[in-house]
């Protein structure tokens, strides 16, 4: 299967800036996979978006994006390709209405009213906003926000959604109740999600993850290998999680553990096994 995401040799370099904000920048990203890509703030991570979704110009190196290397002639028909939900959804929303909101890139793109109906109640039963369609977006609560953010660009079908700190406003509840929509439209419609994130319950979705450090990849892995390394972590500024942790305390204690990353569930059953053997 031919990568929907592919960057060889890309660097980029700000105006006047002494360092690339991304050197030599190389990977490829699957269909339908969830990629998180982390780092410390100044690290490249919106950098490599903007890239991504031709906002910024490579300095040297190939961008394809779905099949199509990004140039000035194909940046427009790539976009069509690439959604993206930001940190505030505030900064999305141009419509008066939910519903209004929701329709307004299928305007842009002269879809036909009965169709464009159609789609715009599809995408808000998608993500459970059916009875909020004549609301005001700016009367909802955050995560009823980002939930609206998502339904306007899900209407458009992209094959690619990027999510930029898309859930670091949210509590920990609307958090999860996003990546759990964001979970199943990626598994109903196919799509390929780019998650630049902090979170630790972001992370855990992802089946790679990029972690990037002064402008460099630092690492392309798992989660279970990154989280199973605490100084890897700690050296690309994430806070180890809790199971992490516990598992090294509980290592340190004497008891048994395997060296491998576990979820609070599976830790769990670990640690009764060994009490049943006892």
């Amino acid at each position: 299967m031919d990568p929907i995401i592919s960057l060889q040799d890309v660097t980029f370099t700000y105006e006047n800036a002494q360092h690339p904000a991304l050197s030599e920048i190389t990977f490829q990203i699957q269909p339908q996979q969830w990629v998180a890509i982390v780092g410390l703030n100044g690290s490249g991570k919106s950098t490599l978006s903007k890239l991504i979704n031709g906002l910024l110009p490579a300095d040297s190196g190939t961008i394809k994006i779905a099949g199509k290397v990004l140039s000035e002639q194909t940046v427009w028909n790539i976009r069509r390709d690439i959604g993206i939900i930001f940190q505030n959804p505030d900064h999305q929303f141009v419509g008066a209405t939910v519903e209004d909101d929701v329709a307004f890139g299928l305007e842009n793109q002269n879809m036909p009213r009965t169709k464009m109906v159609a789609r715009v109640k599809w995408a808000l039963a998608q993500v459970h906003m059916t009875e909020f369609a004549h609301k005001a977006p700016q009367t909802l609560s955050g995560g009823q926000k980002q939930r609206v953010a998502i339904a306007g660009i899900i209407a458009l079908q992209p094959k690619i959604i990027i999510m930029d700190e898309s859930t670091s406003m949210l509590d920990p509840n609307g958090r999860q109740d996003i990546l759990q929509i964001m979970r199943n439209l990626q598994q109903q419609l196919g799509i390929t999600i780019l998650s630049i994130t902090h979170d630790m319950a972001e992370i855990v979705q992802a089946d790679l993850i990029i972690a990037l450090k002064d402008g460099k990849i630092q690492k392309q892995t798992t989660v279970q290998e990154l989280f199973s390394d605490i100084d890897s972590l700690t050296n690309i500024g994430l806070q180890p999680p809790f199971t992490s942790r516990l598992q090294v305390l509980l290592r340190q204690a004497g008891i048994p553990l395997t060296t491998a990353y576990q979820t609070k569930q599976r830790l769990a059953d670990e640690l009764w096994q060994l009490h049943l053997k006892t």
